[in-house]
């Protein structure tokens, strides 16, 4: 049996790959920063200013370029539940009811799916999983870890001010190509590998958050395939850089999909 199904599951992947005549779907993964900065990050970010005419002027300037990307639907950070409200707040923004916030949901995500009338954004971010950080550094310490806990530090510093100097110089989509750089999506995903070795042999602290913030990942990817008709030709994920970074991981291996680079856009 063991040598049937050996034999068995590469042929029927096969077929099934074969058999596949519709085009893959494009997916443009927009990595973002936070607009309006709500803290909720390890490393504290400065506020981007949003609300500024000069920012105002560069968002639209991103506006314009995804644009001519058209998704068919766009897909943000925001949790699946709250869909009747992210439908209920773009109604009223369409119809001039409603002032949006800094969020890039609502800058970046509102903003194009009204320019491209599309009825609405999908939200679907999945936050009921476990970042247990505090406990990580506990565990590190109580190991005597403490080169560990100076590199994490250090880390932190190093990635908060590249970020902050960032700012100051960089437009809106300058900044969206530095978030979504080939150099910035391995860091995003590497870190947390370098985190498994904390704590004494058999603490797992470093094996939970890590795959915890992989199983956070795979439910979004999850909400975002039971969103499909099999009809869209193109879509756009607008999320956090260290979202789509594992995103793209995930998605590399779905031959239904064909991942758009971003300064292919921008």
């Amino acid at each position: 049996m063991r040598r049937l199904v050996y034999c068995f599951v590469p042929i029927f992947f096969g077929v099934q790959l074969s058999a596949q005549i519709h085009k893959p779907i494009k997916v443009l993964l927009l990595g973002t920063f936070h607009f309006d900065n709500p803290g909720l990050d390890v490393a504290k970010f400065h506020d981007a200013d949003i609300f500024s005419a000069k920012r105002q002027q560069e968002i639209a300037e991103v506006i314009k370029k995804i644009k001519t990307f058209a998704p068919d639907k766009i897909f943000v950070e925001s949790p699946s539940g709250n869909q009747m409200k992210i439908d209920s707040a773009l109604t009223q923004y369409k119809e001039g009811k409603l002032s949006i916030r800094a969020s890039e949901v609502q800058q970046l995500g509102y903003r194009l799916a009204k320019e491209l009338s599309l009825r609405t954004v999908y939200g679907v971010d999945f936050r009921d999983a476990s970042f247990p950080f505090d406990s990580l550094i506990q565990s590190a310490a109580d190991a005597g870890q403490l080169e560990l806990i100076s590199r994490i530090k250090n880390f932190i510093d190093s990635i908060q001010t590249a970020f902050n100097e960032s700012l100051k110089k960089y437009t809106i989509r300058e900044m969206l190509l530095r978030e979504n750089s080939v150099h910035n999506q391995k860091i995003a995903v590497g870190w947390y590998f370098s985190l498994l070795t904390a704590g004494k042999p058999g603490d797992h602290v470093g094996s939970y958050l890590t795959s915890e913030w992989w199983r956070r990942n795979m439910v979004i990817y999850e909400n975002i395939l039971k969103t499909l008709t099999g009809k869209e030709e193109k879509i756009l994920i607008i999320f956090g850089s260290e979202h789509t970074a594992l995103l793209n991981e995930m998605m590399w291996y779905n031959a239904d999909f064909e991942i758009v680079p971003v300064d292919k856009v921008l």
